[in-house]
């Protein structure tokens, strides 16, 4: 009866070293679900500050396109009457007589202003 005592007494030992094992990783998990959560928490705050910044991008991207076709429009086409023909070719497409020609020299033989032999 003695030896089933002490038999006894040592399951009993072991189930309370392995419910001290169990109580110890069931903390470790407890502590690691409340680390996992706070980096989620902290994870979804900069989710949410980057949408913002992107946002806010995005809207000051749409203002620039926005300027960038504003300045465009201004801008002279190539049929706008208001466009300077400062090249001299008028419709015709033919420069007139005295002005340079492609190589640079001027129809009549002179040479274009600005130009030393």
């Amino acid at each position: 009866m003695l030896t089933e005592l002490e038999q006894l007494a040592a399951k009993i030992g072991r189930v309370l070293h392995h419910a001290d094992t169990l109580a110890a990783e069931n903390q470790r998990l407890r502590d690691e679900i409340e680390r996992l959560r706070a980096e989620a928490a902290q994870l979804r705050s900069d989710r949410e500050a980057m949408a913002a910044d992107r946002e806010l991008l995005n809207i000051k991207i749409e203002e620039a396109q926005l300027r960038i076709q504003s300045i465009l429009d201004k801008l002279p086409t190539a049929t706008d009457a208001r466009q300077l023909d400062l090249l001299g070719e008028g419709e015709s497409g033919a420069a007139p007589a005295g002005a340079p020609a492609p190589n640079g020299r001027a129809e009549n033989g002179a040479q274009a202003s600005g130009e030393h032999a």
